[in-house]
């Protein structure tokens, strides 16, 4: 592009959005005052350095049926990349990362409410052969998302207000429609056909279906980039033991912080009482460590720890309505799995496999 701001612009823009339109970057280069092809080669230089991760829908479990939450584990030191593997095994198993604390190994998992989210967690507690995997649930969300800054190497993620949708049922095109908008999209002028023929209807239709439920089942359609390359190499996940009386006053102050991406309420565990969360992003952890004291005394928390992730060993964004995980209920357990019945179907209708997809 014709200047480092104009790029870091279109980073911004992309990472708050991408409009559901037939010709979206066309749609982007418009707001930016330059051509679609310059906003095309944009994203492929990005890509091919490996710094844009993938751009697609990130949907919303609670609306689709799914139950999910944060896992702790204590796994050995000498048994973790074992463990790790067995854990990202799990086809919704998203975020795996090796932590500061004797709670070591913490990941994101979320499940259809039939197969259980406590029954699969003993299921890989068994495989693994770990005392237990004990799940932190989310009581409140007080804020959701990344906008990394490519220039000053810092998340600048404005707070917007929250909606909470009801669980709806989806039928089994509307449930082909929703596979294909978590498949990360081509750079391409028109890149929502293919998606919309793989779905079986026609563009117009599939993106109609996106726009309807945006803010429900497709909680937004964005950009997210591989942060650590972008040089944010501070990735704190914060943490406040306050007053249960006063979570949602203080969560919604933490929210306020441009550098807080994601703040959370969740219920305590054994050996680790505090119930606020938030995720900082900074060039380097002393700079998170700066920012999690700053926000411990706004707050008035006395107690709270900053646990940083040392290694990634899974990150991957979430899908849903995947064969591939009753592929993996069926085989550790004698008990049906929701969706049987579709499986074929979408298999058939979808010649994709969704965890195939690369950015």
């Amino acid at each position: 592009m014709r200047s480092e701001e104009q790029s870091n612009r279109l980073a911004k823009i992309i990472q708050g959005g991408v409009p559901l339109v037939e010709r979206p970057f066309a749609q982007i280069a418009s707001d930016l005052g330059c051509s679609e092809e310059e906003v095309l080669a944009q994203l492929h230089r990005w890509r091919e350095a490996k710094l844009l991760r993938e751009i697609s829908a990130v949907l919303e479990g609670s609306v689709l049926g799914y139950d999910s939450a944060l896992v702790a584990g204590i796994v050995p030191a000498e048994r973790l990349e074992e463990v790790a593997k067995i854990i990202n095994a799990h086809p919704t198993v998203t975020h795996n990362y090796l932590r500061n604390h004797v709670y070591n190994l913490w990941f994101t998992i979320a499940v259809p409410h039939e197969m259980g989210l406590e029954r699969t967690l003993e299921l890989l507690a068994d495989e693994s052969g770990i005392d237990a995997f004990l799940p932190l649930r989310r009581s409140h969300t007080f804020k959701i998302g990344v906008n990394f800054d490519l220039k000053n190497r810092s998340n600048q993620t404005e707070k917007i207000e929250l909606s909470s949708p009801e669980p709806q049922s989806f039928s089994l095109p509307e449930i082909r429609i929703l596979r294909a908008l978590q498949v990360p999209i081509d750079y391409v002028s028109e890149p929502f056909a293919v998606l919309a023929q793989e779905a079986g209807v026609s563009q117009s239709a599939f993106l109609d279906f996106a726009k309807a439920n945006l803010g429900g089942a497709v909680r937004k359609y964005v950009a997210t980039f591989h942060h650590r390359r972008l040089g944010v190499r501070g990735n704190g996940m914060a943490v406040y033991r306050v007053p249960e009386a006063k979570i949602e006053e203080l969560g919604h102050l933490l929210a306020e912080c441009p550098e807080v991406s994601h703040c959370y309420a969740r219920n305590t565990i054994e050996g680790f009482p505090y119930r606020l969360y938030s995720m900082l992003h900074a060039p380097d952890e002393a700079e998170c460590s700066k920012i999690a004291a700053s926000l411990a005394a706004q707050i008035g928390a006395d107690d709270s720890l900053v646990l940083f992730s040392s290694r990634e060993f899974k990150k991957c964004r979430l899908r849903y309505f995947l064969p591939e995980l009753n592929a993996w209920w069926n085989a550790r357990t004698s008990a049906a799995p929701p969706y049987t019945a579709q499986d074929r179907e979408l298999k058939n209708a979808m010649r994709f496999n969704i965890l195939e997809q690369k950015a």
